[in-house]
């Protein structure tokens, strides 16, 4: 990826803390707020242990990642080995494998532009 853009997304995705996380799967759709931090070019969603979402990725990866600026379609995995930990012993480490990036207008409305990554 051109090292440009590269740093344009790492600068977005860093803008916020928390992301609304949303999966669907066995346990039904869910959606929750949930933190996130990116570190070394990567996104990592942290999740409570007891969540219905890591019943969902288990079995159904695909996730969408909404924050007032952006929109993120990829796949959750909860089995990748990290080296970050989560904030707190209660919660699990996702890594987001993403897909589609829409930056979203100022209104959070519509897609301004879109940005498809390499799988």
């Amino acid at each position: 990826m051109n090292p440009h853009l590269q740093q344009q997304i790492e600068e977005l995705l860093a803008q916020d803390e928390t992301v609304t996380l949303a999966t669907c799967g066995q346990a039904g759709p869910q959606i929750s707020h949930v933190p996130y931090a990116t570190h070394q070019s990567h996104l990592y969603l942290f999740v409570p242990y007891s969540s219905d979402h890591l019943f969902n990725l288990e079995t159904q990866p695909e996730l969408v990642l909404l924050s007032p600026g952006w929109k993120l379609s990829g796949q959750g995995d909860t089995k990748q080995d990290t080296s970050l930990a989560a904030p707190y012993t209660w919660q699990a480490v996702i890594t987001v494998h993403p897909r589609r990036l829409h930056i979203l207008s100022e209104d959070g409305q519509s897609s301004i532009e879109t940005i498809d990554f390499e799988t």
